[in-house]
């Protein structure tokens, strides 16, 4: 048996191990740090709802607040804790909250009727409809037009961006509509 062959293999195994055990590292490293920035925004999210909540000027949201902040606590223990079960309970919840989609987009405009009235006072100004700032709305919340065509059932949703791009002036090469919308939020 040659010795130094042997040498050789078993180095480049402890190669192939150590390499492995980087990336995995790395790999582990870099989902901390993506868990640890969403437990972050989800705790400035409830901080806001719960700042909101307490503010005179919320009392006929203070409800919709409230659930809104119980429910990103909640998420955050199940992101800290890691329970399946737990999990499973807060995404059929979620799945509750928005299953009446007319439910939610009005209590979700009321949101930010209260949250971004800049927001929500441009787009009156440009002249449209409640359902019309609802689908902003979404686009506000992050959705992208697809995710917001699958969730509304619209099979016209495109051609009503169109309508609202255009109420909003926005030529077909000017910027896309939800980096429009979320440029209004202050």
């Amino acid at each position: 048996m040659n010795w130094g062959i042997v040498g050789i293999v078993l180095l480049g195994l402890m190669a192939v191990v150590i390499t492995f055990q980087a990336l995995w590292i790395n790999a582990y490293k870099k989902k901390q740090k993506h868990s640890q920035e969403l437990i972050r925004d989800l705790q400035n999210a409830q901080d806001l709802l719960n700042q909101l909540r307490d503010r005179d000027e919320y009392i006929d949201i203070r409800p919709l607040l409230e659930r809104r902040a119980s429910l990103i606590g909640r998420l955050m223990a199940a992101g800290i804790s890691g329970d399946r079960d737990v999990n499973e309970a807060i995404l059929k919840e979620i799945e509750s909250l928005v299953a009446d989609r007319e439910i939610f987009m009005r209590e979700n405009m009321q949101m930010y009727e209260r949250w971004q009235p800049a927001m929500i006072s441009r787009l009156r100004e440009c002249g449209l409809t409640d359902e019309e700032m609802e689908v902003c709305c979404l686009y506000a919340m992050g959705l992208n037009g697809k995710s917001i065509q699958q969730y509304t059932q619209d099979g016209r949703h495109y051609q009503n961006v169109g309508l609202i791009r255009k109420k909003l002036g926005l030529g077909e090469h000017d910027k896309n509509i939800d980096g429009y919308i979320k440029s209004l939020i202050k």
